[in-house]
C-alpha cells in the first residue's frame, strides 16, 4: 500500500495515513485516542510517585520503602520513558525533603 500521497490530502488521516476522515476532521478516531493514550508525561508522574513515596517513608519511619513503589511503577511505563519516570521519581523524593527541612526549621507541625 502505497501511502506517499496520502500525505496533505484532507480525505485519509494524517496520523496513521491508513482511514479515511470526514471533512472537518483532521483524524481518524481510533488514531486520536492512540495519541492521547501517549502522550503522558512520565516524569511528572514520577515526581507524584516520588514525592508520595518519600512522605511515606518518612510517616512511618521508613517501614515502607520509597523503592517499592518505584519498582511496581516501572512495570508499567515503557522503556522508552523509564529515563523521565525515574528522573522525575528523585525529584519528587527530593521536593519532599526539602519542604520537610523548611517546616521543620521554621517549627511548622509535622
Amino acid at each position: 500500500m502505497n501511502t506517499q500521497n496520502r500525505v496533505g490530502d484532507q480525505e485519509w488521516c494524517q496520523l496513521c495515513l491508513k482511514r479515511r476522515v470526514n471533512k472537518g476532521y483532521d483524524q481518524y478516531l481510533f488514531c486520536q485516542r492512540k495519541m492521547t493514550k501517549e502522550t503522558i508525561d512520565y516524569y511528572k508522574v514520577g515526581h507524584k510517585d516520588g514525592y508520595t513515596a518519600e512522605q511515606i517513608e518518612m510517616l512511618t519511619l521508613g517501614t515502607n520503602r520509597a523503592d517499592d513503589i518505584r519498582k511496581q511503577r516501572l512495570l508499567k511505563v515503557p522503556e522508552i520513558s523509564k529515563d523521565d519516570y525515574s528522573l522525575g521519581f528523585l525529584d519528587g523524593q527530593n521536593e519532599y525533603q526539602d519542604d520537610y527541612s523548611m517546616n521543620a526549621a521554621f517549627g511548622f507541625d509535622l
